[in-house]
């Protein structure tokens, strides 16, 4: 019974419980989950990260003892910027990075004509992430 009144005064977690005034999402965050279209990344990394190597193969190991065929797709994203200059300035200071996962995931066992390098504005933040199909 004094458990049951304890627990009275809780409330469910919430995003009131975190936030008294939640931030809604905005047209970019809409944006960028509709261009997944259905994909979800299997691996996210954030610009500047430079100890990619040992994870990645890992997730290869397990992708490609799956399905040994699999393709994996790198791309580059940058949020849309105020001019299209600025999105391209953005998307090139990630393409040292993406190309340099690309050459991880190849040199993992992954054959070259299976690894694609793309680059895409869509999202809030700029990342790299890695698509299998």
């Amino acid at each position: 019974m004094v458990l049951g009144l304890g627990l009275a005064g809780c409330a469910f977690p919430s995003r009131d419980t975190f936030s008294a005034t939640p931030v809604g999402a905005d047209v970019t965050t809409i944006s960028a989950a509709r261009a997944f279209e259905g994909r979800i990344p299997l691996v996210t990394i954030l610009p500047g990260t430079t100890d990619y190597a040992g994870p990645i193969a890992g997730v290869v190991k397990q992708v490609l003892a799956i399905k040994a065929s699999a393709a994996f797709d790198v791309e580059a994203q940058a949020p849309a910027g105020v001019t299209p200059d600025s999105s391209a300035a953005t998307l090139a200071g990630l393409s040292g990075t993406a190309s340099g996962v690309a050459r991880a995931i190849i040199a993992d066992g992954v054959q070259p004509a299976n690894v694609q390098l793309t680059a895409k504005t869509v999202g809030p933040e700029p990342e790299i992430v890695i698509f299998v199909k």
